[in-house]
């Protein structure tokens, strides 16, 4: 089950995965909204018969010096990035527990474990969801529920090249030099593909990963090593 605030995008997707054999359906949420976050993981545990696994994967980003921040901005870091993985949890949880245990899954960034200049709001927002992986998967430990975040580094998406926008607009420089001196500190040259970063999620929900819980798994070819 996909939920997305862009429904046609969810929508889309889902068509995807069922041209390629899975089962998928989707929905529209903002998962800002409490009571349509409840409402959207109720009806995707009736459509599924339970639900045992729940991925928080909704995110904006923010570049601006702390002088030109509005609360505005500041705000919609966290109403999207900490309330909604917050809501999705909370939310989840009953069903996790009536599964006889689950997963709970969301994005981080490398940005929610180490500091950026003018990305506070974004980094307070990331960081805050490291810490919340971590008190829940203490908390949670004894319902065999696991909490773990993926935390990626430079990835191949949009959020990439409105990163690359912003840093370029600030720089005083284009896209293509932004991008260039952001990949000049990955030691692999490259952002990482949508898929690598899939494939960390697939190992953290599956049974290979059973003894595996608060943590923040950074994907990020070893930057943050150096």
């Amino acid at each position: 089950m996909l939920a997305d605030r862009d429904g046609s995008g969810a929508v889309a997707m889902a068509a995807q995965l069922r041209a390629a054999g899975h089962e998928a359906d989707a929905l529209a949420l903002d998962v800002a909204d409490e009571q349509a976050t409840e409402r959207v993981i109720d009806e995707a545990a009736q459509m599924l018969g339970g639900v045992d696994l729940a991925l928080a994967n909704a995110g904006v980003l923010s570049v601006s010096p702390l002088a030109d921040l509005s609360r505005a901005t500041f705000e919609r870091m966290l109403d999207v990035n900490v309330l909604g993985t917050f809501l999705t949890f909370k939310h989840a949880l009953p069903h996790l527990r009536a599964a006889g245990g689950g997963t709970l899954l969301c994005t981080a960034s490398q940005a929610g474990v180490r500091g950026y200049s003018d990305m506070s709001a974004y980094c307070a927002s990331k960081f805050a969801i490291v810490g919340m992986v971590k008190a829940l998967a203490q908390e949670l430990a004894d319902d065999r529920i696991r909490v773990c975040a993926v935390a990626p580094g430079i990835t191949d998406t949009e959020m990439y090249s409105e990163l690359a926008a912003e840093r370029a607009r600030l720089w005083g420089v284009d896209a293509d030099q932004a991008r260039t001196r952001l990949l000049g500190t990955v030691p692999f040259g490259r952002p990482a593909s949508p898929d690598e970063v899939a494939d960390a999620f697939v190992y953290l929900a599956s049974e290979a990963a059973a003894y595996v819980s608060g943590i923040a798994l950074v994907m990020d070819a070893g930057e943050l090593s150096g």
